[in-house]
């Protein structure tokens, strides 16, 4: 049974401590997990009735598994109808993380409209897709290296999701630089209380980290190895109410690529079509030789 990823104790009003999400810590931590814990601190802070609309954060060094992190919750702002939360992640005295979240009051919205752009409407359901981890197995028991399949290692990392691509062929393969651009169905497995809206936050956050760094390698010749590693990260939530217990179309493009960084835009659907958030990250990716054996 996979377990819920947000378990924090409060150490005091603006300290929190979090563990990891793996069941089995084995490895560097998801950075889209710390960015979530950090952001449910920032919650547990924030004024009655505010909530977040933008995130920005900066991954500094790869945190550890096996070892809890610190968050230190500092008070930037309280306003009227915006308030403004930095955290710090640490483990072993250094900083691994920073982020800032940025809180709006809703009663303070009125007489407003709603503009997003059209749904990707050609990108075939989730229903009959295979998920990320099944067409790896598949391709290993059909003789492929599995040190030469693309994407994340959800299965260990992140085990409370399940990603499902448009295009498996390519999620696994890339298209040797041709394409810049993927889709992803993504769903949290457990499921989580309409009412608890700090959760369902921080979960759309915790998955907006996911696959960014694949989709910012697509524009290398597939047969390269490489390095790869998320160096920043922002989102934007556009909709405070939707369904984190269905399906999540995530709309991934690399944008540019110079001096090692790649750039990627996001954007993550509803499936009835609402744009739920968007995200940009800048991804380190370096072309390493392979070793001669």
């Amino acid at each position: 049974m996979v377990r819920e990823w947000r378990r924090l104790k409060k150490i005091d009003d603006l300290t929190y401590i979090g563990e990891c999400d793996s069941e089995h810590p084995a490895a560097r931590v998801f950075g889209g997990h710390v960015l979530a814990q950090a952001m449910s601190a920032a919650y547990y802070t924030a004024p009655e009735g505010f909530y977040v609309h933008a995130v920005h954060c900066y991954f500094i060094r790869g945190g550890e598994e096996s070892i809890p992190i610190t968050y230190n919750v500092k008070i930037i702002r309280d306003g009227r109808n915006f308030a403004i939360r930095y955290v710090e992640a640490v483990q072993h005295g250094k900083v691994i993380h920073l982020a800032e979240f940025s809180l709006q009051k809703l009663a303070s919205v009125k007489d407003t409209f709603s503009l997003t752009p059209e749904f990707p409407a050609h990108v075939p359901g989730p229903d009959g897709l295979i998920s990320n981890i099944s067409g790896r197995h598949q391709k290993v028991a059909e003789g492929f290296d599995a040190r030469e399949l693309r994407g994340q290692v959800t299965e260990r990392m992140a085990p409370s999701l399940e990603i499902r691509p448009a295009d498996l062929n390519m999620f696994l393969h890339g298209t040797g630089g041709i394409n810049q651009k993927q889709y992803l169905w993504i769903r949290y497995k457990i499921p989580v209380d309409k009412t608890d809206y700090m959760l369902r936050h921080a979960t759309i956050v915790y998955l907006s980290d996911l696959e960014l760094v694949t989709t910012g390698a697509l524009c290398f010749d597939d047969k390269m190895f490489k390095l790869q590693t998320s160096m920043d990260h922002s989102a934007w939530i556009h909709q405070y109410e939707f369904d984190i217990n269905d399906w999540i179309l995530y709309e991934q493009e690399c944008v540019a690529n110079s001096n090692h960084r790649s750039l990627i835009h996001g954007r993550l659907w509803s499936r009835d079509g609402k744009l739920i958030m968007s995200t940009s990250q800048e991804a380190l990716i370096y072309k390493v030789q392979p070793s001669k054996i």
